[in-house]
């Protein structure tokens, strides 16, 4: 399920920092929590899955701040309309239901850091039409997709990797593989039978050889301070339609819960 939210802008600062995805990530779980702490509590610390397959299952692209300012000696939006809107994308109802109660709750949310940021007012919440889904679909990134691999031997940090690097795609596939196979398990447990638990063959092909680096500082000016990079880029998906639907709901590649991967049809 996709959700585009509309939120109406209250006067005063009209400045959002460019690393806000951190504070909309906080906001969904603090929603979530407003309707069921205990969910919002186990999926924020841990996720679904077992062991190092832990998956939060939900994503969110970037905000629609049209039409805006970008300061890029301050690193700022200057917001210069009264509306911004965001889609958030949830694959389990037990996630969306709520935080839909959890926004009608408490409609009021401060996006952005210790020095700038704006107070946004939820005015509507729809549910998205959905695609027409096939086994191949074209796909463009909304917000950038993140692949890495772990460190090696002399290496202290994992490697982001880049679009054409030969790492990518495999990577990439695995990481939907897993993540719906959680998905998946989830649902055999909840006695639905239909569900395509093996996800079948998936093929990825990046489409052109032109992309967009994007690097986001999660938690920005504060002492945990991190980096994260990903990219921008069109791309080929062969895969089930269930599996189709999933990436729909919840993106491409890795950190989808920060804002990562999100994509358009």
């Amino acid at each position: 399920m996709r959700l585009n939210i509309t939120f109406s802008c209250r006067r005063g600062n009209n400045f959002l920092p460019v690393n806000y995805q951190y504070a909309i990530s906080s906001w969904i779980y603090k929603r979530i929590a407003e309707a069921n702490q205990k969910l919002a509590t186990s999926l924020h610390l841990q996720g679904y899955g077992e062991g190092n397959r832990k998956f939060k299952l939900f994503n969110f692209g970037p905000l629609d701040l049209r039409p805006y300012h970008f300061h890029r000696d301050r690193g700022v939006f200057e917001l210069l309309g009264d509306q911004a809107k965001l889609s958030i994308g949830f694959y389990l109802p037990d996630m969306a239901e709520p935080f839909i109660k959890g926004v009608f709750l408490n409609n009021e949310v401060y996006i952005g850091d210790r020095i700038n940021g704006v107070s946004l007012k939820v005015d509507q919440v729809e549910v998205a039409d959905r695609p027409g889904f096939s086994e191949t679909m074209t796909y463009r990134l909304l917000s950038p997709c993140c692949v890495t691999r772990p460190p090696g031997e002399e290496e202290a940090y994992a490697k982001y990797l880049w679009p054409d690097h030969a790492e990518f795609v495999p990577r990439l596939i695995r990481n939907l593989e897993s993540r719906y196979e959680v998905a998946s398990n989830i649902f055999s447990m909840a006695g639905v039978d239909d569900f395509d638990q093996e996800g079948g063959n998936i093929d990825f092909k990046v489409l052109g050889s032109k992309f967009k680096s994007k690097l986001i500082k999660i938690k920005a000016l504060t002492r945990s301070e991190t980096k994260v990079r990903g990219w921008l880029f069109d791309c080929e998906l062969t895969a089930p339609v269930e599996v189709q639907e999933f990436v729909w709901d919840v993106g491409l590649g890795e950190k989808g819960s920060m804002g990562f991967g999100m994509v358009e049809a």
